[in-house]
């Protein structure tokens, strides 16, 4: 007997050996010869099944009757008549066609099996989140920031009909909104922006620009979604795609070392990030609308710029504690493109930058940085006056907008100040203070860039 690496095994008793040997490949099909190892042996292979014991004529009742031990007792019996060999052919034949309806039941059984432990599995996890949402809902905000990489002062531009993808280090389920920093977008819109999050299973969830009622002008831009992202956890990313018929400035972030994340597209710099800030909310919360009248009066034509601090005249140190023995400073730091205002342990150091023109300034805003690693907590505010309204004992610090307090070294903010009336020629104010009480080494209170938003009344009809 030939040995195959075959499925299946047929026990042949030694006195039809050389029968079965000539007779079954010519009496089976070939496709299912190959399934099939004849031997003489009476147990099954180590990776195979016996399927049945082929016996000569009329000593099958005799061999049903064996012994106990015998190792071929159970396996099915056909016996070999020489002058009708089909039989054998149709016992075969049927043996594979009950085991088979035997598989297909098992993994008809299996399959059930599965689906019920699947169905049961989902509802446990989704009664989990709905549990899990409540117990966080009893002690914490519905909406929260999940994900923030400040602007940093550098600026790209998105040309007409261009696309940037920015990869997020944060899972798409919860997210409900995101922020982007447009410092030169305005209600005055000279160009269409199609924001959408992509997850890793290539759903497009399309984010909608919500509206600036309350006219802050802040150059952050929110896109919400109508309700927050569920489903399993799955990665995602950012896509912008500037639709024309103008170029898009887009605020940048931090240099990222991983490649990953870095923002990809035309005219991105390749090895920062898009300044952004991610927003979740629990499952059926969405960012609430803003309510109350608006900070910048609508009637106006606006127009939002970007100034770095080599774009400004030289700073001059304008107040400082009278008792200071420590070291302070105001300067421009041409290498790094910023001015530093390095505040006392006595009190608050303020410079100034004279006669800045400006062409009606209705908001600045200043990007402000802790410089050293190893500084302590800064507080930072910025103010702004009409040129020369302010002398040197002047009471400057009612005319500085409000305190961002306590950054720490190498962290990000923004400082806004709010003229009471429209500003053509300016003097802009940068204070700087310790957070605590300790010795002011390492300080660098850093002012990276400007954003000023400048414009006129449009004149309206009296009826």
């Amino acid at each position: 007997m030939t040995t195959k690496r075959t499925a299946y095994m047929i026990a042949v008793d030694p006195e039809l050996a050389e029968v079965c040997n000539q007779t079954l490949p010519s009496m089976l099909p070939p496709t299912l010869f190959e399934m099939l190892d004849p031997t003489d042996a009476a147990s099954a292979a180590p990776g195979r099944v016996c399927l049945a014991r082929i016996v000569p004529l009329r000593t099958g009742p005799a061999l049903a009757e064996a012994v106990e031990g015998d190792k071929s007792r159970g396996l099915p019996l056909i016996e070999f008549d020489p002058e009708r060999p089909e039989l054998v052919l149709e016992r075969l034949t049927g043996l594979l066609v009950q085991r088979l309806n035997r598989c297909e039941t098992a993994a008809a059984a299996s399959r059930d099996a599965a689906a019920l432990l699947r169905r049961e599995n989902i509802s446990g996890t989704t009664r989990f989140r709905e549990i899990e949402s409540f117990l966080h809902s009893l002690g914490n905000p519905h909406v929260s920031r999940s994900l923030s990489w400040e602007p940093q002062g550098a600026t790209a531009e998105m040309p007409a009909e261009t696309v940037v993808v920015q990869h997020l280090p944060v899972n798409v389920v919860s997210v409900t909104a995101i922020d982007l920093w447009l410092p030169e977008r305005l209600q005055s819109q000279n160009c269409a922006l199609d924001v959408a999050l992509m997850d890793s299973a290539g759903e497009r969830h399309v984010m909608t620009e919500v509206t600036d009622t309350l006219k802050i002008g802040s150059g952050w831009v929110r896109f919400a979604l109508p309700m927050a992202v569920a489903g399993d956890a799955r990665n995602c990313s950012l896509v912008l795609r500037n639709l024309g018929p103008a170029r898009l400035a887009v605020g940048l972030g931090m240099r990222m070392p991983d490649p990953r994340f870095s923002a990809q597209g035309d005219g991105m710099p390749g090895d920062q990030v898009l300044a952004l800030r991610v927003w979740k909310a629990l499952a059926g919360a969405a960012i609430p609308d803003h309510r109350g009248g608006p900070l910048i009066d609508p009637h106006q034509e606006l127009t939002a710029s970007v100034l770095q601090a080599s774009d400004l005249p030289a700073p001059e140190l304008f107040a400082s504690p009278a008792l200071a023995q420590d070291y302070v400073t105001a300067d421009f730091w041409a290498a790094e493109d910023v001015i530093m205002v390095h505040p006392s342990r006595s009190g608050t150091v303020c410079a100034v930058i004279r006669d800045v023109p400006m062409r009606g300034l209705r908001q600045l805003t200043a990007l402000v940085t802790t410089g050293h690693a190893r500084s302590p907590n800064l507080n930072f505010a910025i103010g702004v006056t009409p040129h020369g309204a302010l002398g040197r004992d002047g009471f400057w610090e009612s005319c500085m907008g409000p305190w961002v307090h306590g950054l720490p070294a190498h962290g990000w903010a923004q400082v806004h100040c709010v003229p009471s009336t429209p500003i053509d020629r300016a003097d802009i104010y940068l204070a700087t203070s310790l957070a605590q009480d300790i010795p002011n080494d390492h300080s660098w209170g850093l002012f990276r860039s400007f954003r000023a938003v400048t414009g006129a009344r449009v004149g309206l009809e009296v009826v």
